[in-house]
């Protein structure tokens, strides 16, 4: 991590790029930081930087290791799974997430991956207030620098708990090696960061699309006292967002058309345009094989091929199919049954299939946050309180937009559940599920017993032709997962 963290804070965010477009990827030059930084334009690109590493993170490279919403939020939960696919052997790591297998190694990679986006965050906060450029533009960029840092910290204090802290640019060997800061230290600087965030960031009609806003500053503050069970001062977080509304339709939100509408919180931006700033990650959701004709049926593209080399990720467990109620608009949204080129049925995650017009280049953002959450967040908070009636409100709100009628849990305890299985088919594919089983203490009872059905009807789990779980699955259900083998050897602060 040492040579990473420097080479992170020394030149990935040295762009010469000035675009004010943050979905371009700058160039890396070797300058030093204190030449770069000279105008508001350098900490535009740099700040661009941030979000293109966010792209890069949570959906580009085509490789369903980069996509962590769904490796953690979906798959290792009881919403989705993998379609084996015992010709492709490249896909291990994916399936031992799937089926909570001991030594799920790469979830410890991700540790990395957030020093670097840390590093660059960094040179922005560090540099931003010592150069005179618009006032109003520089609080604007420091806020999302200090939100794009604190979210990298939430991350980390979910995944591991207790994390480094660095708060300062590093420029040496000796500044990596740091001892681990507490969970409750890593937890109060996500505190800071994001009120300070909120406080400098516009409100989503005065911010560029597609940027974060104090509204996400907010809900990032509401996210954090809602892991810790601090009801009230998640509802004071939460009743600060203002500008946003539920869009009408279920399925329009996730449509590209309606990229950054008035339910998003934020979404991580693609586009189509090239393979630099496309998502792929919907073709990880389809059943492989899958000829060139399916393909193009179901995208639209004018350039298919047959998908061979690959394995169906995502589908839909019958633990989430059975969740969704008679009538519930959601259903048809973001699941359809498909036949694979062996003819076996399955059920296909489709929230995020648009038509578009390139092979491997969808066009689709990826939601963090939606105002849905937002009311069923102060449902859960309100709940908690003893609010009961008031809780029922909120979470009505959604369950109407999804052509449901209005609850019929009347208890605290009822409600409870309600809330939680509201969340389930509202959220599925959107990364949710782990960390709510995990924050409600869910996570052990409901697992077993998936697991538990798992292993006793592999064949209801998408194992064809005889093909069972390993032994060891469902043997790991450890809610904090392991630092990288290297940080522990290179970092004598590190037991």
């Amino acid at each position: 991590m040492k040579v990473k963290i420097i080479l992170a804070g020394l030149l990935a965010i040295l762009f010469t790029s000035c675009s004010e477009s943050f979905l371009d990827i700058p160039s890396e030059e070797a300058l030093t930081t204190t030449v770069y930084f000279q105008t508001e334009n350098d900490f535009q690109a740099a700040v661009n930087g941030t979000y293109a590493a966010m792209r890069q993170w949570f959906g580009s490279g085509g490789d369903v290791s980069t996509t962590p919403l769904i490796l953690i939020g979906d798959i290792h939960s009881d919403n989705s799974r993998y379609a084996l696919n015992p010709n492709y052997r490249a896909t291990t790591g994916p399936e031992t997430s799937a089926d909570f297998v001991p030594e799920i190694t790469m979830f410890s990679s991700y540790w990395n991956d957030f020093y670097n986006w840390i590093s660059r965050c960094n040179q922005i906060i560090a540099r931003i207030d010592e150069v005179e450029i618009d006032a109003d533009a520089q609080a604007n960029l420091k806020g999302q620098a200090l939100f794009m840092r604190a979210y990298s910290y939430w991350w980390l204090v979910r995944l591991y708990g207790d994390a480094i802290l660095h708060l300062d640019p590093v420029s040496t060997l000796d500044e990596t090696s740091k001892a681990l800061s507490s969970e409750s230290e890593i937890k109060a600087q996500i505190i800071a960061d994001a009120s300070a965030a909120a406080g400098l960031l516009p409100g989503k009609a005065e911010q560029e699309a597609g940027r974060v806003t104090s509204g996400t500053a907010y809900m990032l503050l509401a996210d954090l006292h809602m892991w810790y069970s601090e009801w009230a001062e998640a509802e004071t977080a939460l009743k600060n967002i203002s500008g946003y509304s539920l869009m009408d339709n279920y399925a329009d939100i996730f449509d590209p058309a309606n990229k950054n509408n008035s339910e998003s919180l934020y979404e991580i931006q693609f586009s189509s345009s090239s393979t630099d700033y496309a998502s792929y990650f919907t073709y990880m959701y389809f059943p492989y094989p899958t000829s060139a004709d399916v393909l193009a049926e179901w995208t639209g593209i004018s350039n298919p091929q047959d998908l061979t080399r690959g394995e169906m990720f995502n589908t839909p467990t019958p633990e989430l199919i059975a969740a969704y109620e008679d009538g519930d608009e959601r259903f048809a949204a973001s699941i359809m049954y498909i036949d694979d080129a062996n003819g076996v049925t399955f059920p296909m995650c489709i929230k995020y299939l648009h038509p578009h017009s390139t092979y491997w280049q969808s066009d689709d953002n990826l939601p963090i946050y939606r105002y849905s959450e937002v009311l069923l967040y102060l449902a859960e908070a309100a709940n908690e309180q003893g609010r009961t009636a008031e809780a029922q409100g909120y979470l009505n709100q959604v369950r109407n937009r999804a052509g449901l009628a209005n609850t019929t849990a009347a208890s605290q305890a009822d409600l409870r559940d309600a809330i939680i299985n509201e969340r389930q088919v509202e959220f599925a594919f959107e990364g949710k599920r782990w960390w709510d089983l995990v924050r409600t203490g869910r996570m052990q009872s409901v697992i077993s017993a998936y697991g538990a059905r798992v292993i006793a009807n592999p064949e209801n789990y998408y194992f064809q032709g005889g093909y069972l779980p390993v032994a060891t699955a469902f043997t790991d259900t450890r809610t904090k997962f392991e630092l990288p083998d290297s940080e522990k050897l290179y970092n004598p602060n590190i037991d």
